[in-house]
């Protein structure tokens, strides 16, 4: 997790490890991830058994949110009694997060793989490469300050020359928090942007 200064953290499924690219890509108050945090004792019709979420994200503000990261047929499950046990079992998790300080959250594929989102998410994480030269950022950060504040990829291209790639700058400085690609469509070299 670039977030994390490059922390490891467990991915059990490639479901798992959508979410974890998307968090890391667009959450900037995250200050820990634990990987399966100790699970929560949790009663389903009458049945008591401890349940353990995948994920203890823990924010900048102080909020702690338990995560379970799950398909939408696991969620509905292999019939509708089942379905609905299953319903239960993420509403006792939820009580649970709440008696132990936390938010609860199921995330399914559908809140995950939305595109472009997760597409940006690789995209961006693609190009976040620890060791490397300041000079294009620099010179890239120099260059926004001649553009207006709704200005695009293909105008800091414009303005660099073509010594640097300015997607790839973009992207860096998206992440820096110097500017804010627009998320809502595919990731490229004419993308427009805001600065912050």
């Amino acid at each position: 997790m670039m977030c994390l200064g490059r922390k490891l953290i467990g991915a059990r499924s490639l479901l798992a490890l959508d979410f974890l690219t998307v968090i890391d890509a667009f959450t900037r108050d995250v200050t820990s991830i634990a990987d399966q945090p100790a699970a929560l004792a949790v009663s389903v019709r009458g049945q008591l058994m401890e349940q353990r979420p995948d994920y203890m994200i823990a924010h900048k503000n102080g909020r702690r949110d338990l995560v379970l990261v799950r398909t939408v047929s696991w969620l509905t499950g292999r019939n509708s009694e089942h379905g609905a046990w299953k319903r239960d079992l993420v509403d006792a998790m939820t009580h649970a997060a709440k008696r132990a300080g936390c938010g609860f959250r199921l995330v399914t594929e559908e809140q995950i793989r939305i595109q472009p989102r997760l597409a940006n998410a690789k995209m961006l994480r693609r190009h976040l490469i620890p060791y490397r030269s300041p000079d294009g950022e620099i010179a890239a950060i120099e260059s926004l300050a001649d553009l207006p504040k709704e200005s695009s990829v293909a105008e800091l291209q414009a303005r660099l020359g073509e010594r640097f790639d300015a997607f790839v700058l973009a992207l860096q400085l998206d992440w820096l928090g110097h500017l804010r690609m627009d998320r809502r469509t595919p990731f490229g070299r004419r993308s427009p942007f805001v600065k912050t």
